[in-house]
């Protein structure tokens, strides 16, 4: 992808920077003041001796947010506001940021999103400091979230990733990142980089995968906006599902030779917990029950020929109500599922998982509703190891 003249245009006048940061947008007209003017005290605060550029990358917003965007000043700090090239979506908004980093030769290029209600100008330290000082290629976030928010993480973007690279990423969608102009490199020339959600954890995967440095940061409590949207799965959560996973098993099949799980995270570990209490996220359990058994039937041919009898009984008691979807055989599906996406490509198998998904969340809200940050947490790692040990079991000839 390259530069539209347009964006090149604007460039022509700004020097070469040692750090871009990047404000992805789309309809956030009430918070996008605030996440640039905390992005700015960060920069001032932070890395006043490197010269850096904020680029709004704005994703076709049809409110006000890249006009409030471009009148506002930053000063003494440099920013332009663009509009995103390529589709609507996360992937290509990214993709504009780091054109203009690798045309400005930046050393360091961060990303935030722009309906960040909780970002602190601690972040930008803790993000691209590590980057700059060569300690790392990407830094991703460490947040304190709600036990039923970061539903996709949980249950299957982290024991993925942590089974198959033998990453211990515990949030490898978590939406902030930071990377070094090596990694930006391998993204940019990278021939599955995403145009939409999935860039998050394209970006997680390809540098586990290409076995580079990767670092968490501990952020602190994470609130968003959209976080509002997840009691309704069916508009929100579920397309995102298709494109987060489609991005994560289309990776997996590329990077299937390198799998080998190397150690490289240097990872944050969660005991006994003693910080703030994320706010609750507010979960529509009997919704997400209604659109299992709507669904189901859609899809029931790929589970019967795909699961073995056993799991296939657990699941008709799942949804007689007699039984949950334990992490034992949602993981025996995931895995199932994906051995035969990896032969065949067929996106109708991504839809069916995302079923299951919805009736691994029930039983995971029923197993966790009690329990406090660290014991949720503990039973999300407990739940990636059986993860991890049946991946063999199913995938036989990887």
């Amino acid at each position: 992808m390259e530069l539209k003249k347009s964006i090149g245009d604007r460039l022509e006048d700004i020097e070469e920077v040692d750090v871009v940061v990047g404000i992805l947008t789309k309809n956030v007209e009430p918070t996008i003041l605030h996440v640039m003017n905390v992005v700015r005290e960060g920069v001032l605060q932070y890395l006043s001796p490197y010269n850096t550029l904020i680029v709004v990358s704005d994703g076709f917003s049809t409110d006000r947010t890249a006009e409030i965007a471009d009148m506002f000043d930053i000063s003494p700090v440099k920013k332009i506001v663009v509009e995103q090239m390529g589709v609507p979506g996360k992937g290509d908004g990214i993709r504009t940021v780091m054109e203009i980093a690798h045309k400005l030769n930046s050393k360091a290029v961060a990303f935030v999103d722009g309906d960040l209600l909780s970002i602190k100008a601690e972040w930008i330290q803790e993000m691209v400091r590590p980057v700059l000082y060569g300690r790392t290629d990407l830094v991703v976030p460490f947040y304190v979230r709600d036990k039923f928010d970061g539903v996709i993480t949980n249950n299957l973007a982290y024991p993925f990733t942590r089974a198959y690279y033998g990453s211990d990423i515990r949030q490898p969608i978590g939406g902030e990142f930071c990377i070094s102009k090596k990694l930006m490199e391998i993204l940019r020339d990278h021939p599955l980089f995403p145009s939409d959600f999935g860039i998050d954890i394209f970006i997680t995967t390809v540098a586990s995968a290409e076995r580079l440095r990767i670092r968490e940061a501990m952020l602190g409590l994470k609130l968003h906006e959209s976080t509002t949207k997840y009691a309704d799965p069916e508009s929100s959560l579920i397309p995102m599902f298709r494109q987060v996973v489609k991005t994560m098993f289309d990776l997996a099949v590329y990077y299937e030779d390198k799998n080998s799980k190397p150690i490289i995270t240097d990872g944050v570990e969660v005991s006994e917990y003693y910080g703030p209490i994320p706010l609750p996220v507010n979960v529509n359990k009997d919704k997400m029950l209604e659109t299992v058994s709507k669904r189901y039937e859609e899809y029931s041919d790929i589970y019967t020929t795909l699961l073995p009898a056993d799991v296939m009984h657990h699941l008709h008691g799942f949804l007689e109500g007699k039984e949950q979807l334990d992490a034992e055989q949602w993981s025996r599906i995931v895995w199932y599922i994906y051995e035969e996406y990896s032969k065949t490509y067929d996106i109708s198998l991504i839809d069916a998982l995302r079923v299951m998904w919805l009736a691994r969340f029930v039983t995971f809200y029923n197993e966790c509703k009690e329990m406090d940050f660290s014991e949720a947490e503990a039973k999300i790692r407990e739940n990636a190891i059986i993860f991890e040990s049946l991946q063999q079991d199913v995938l036989t000839d990887k």
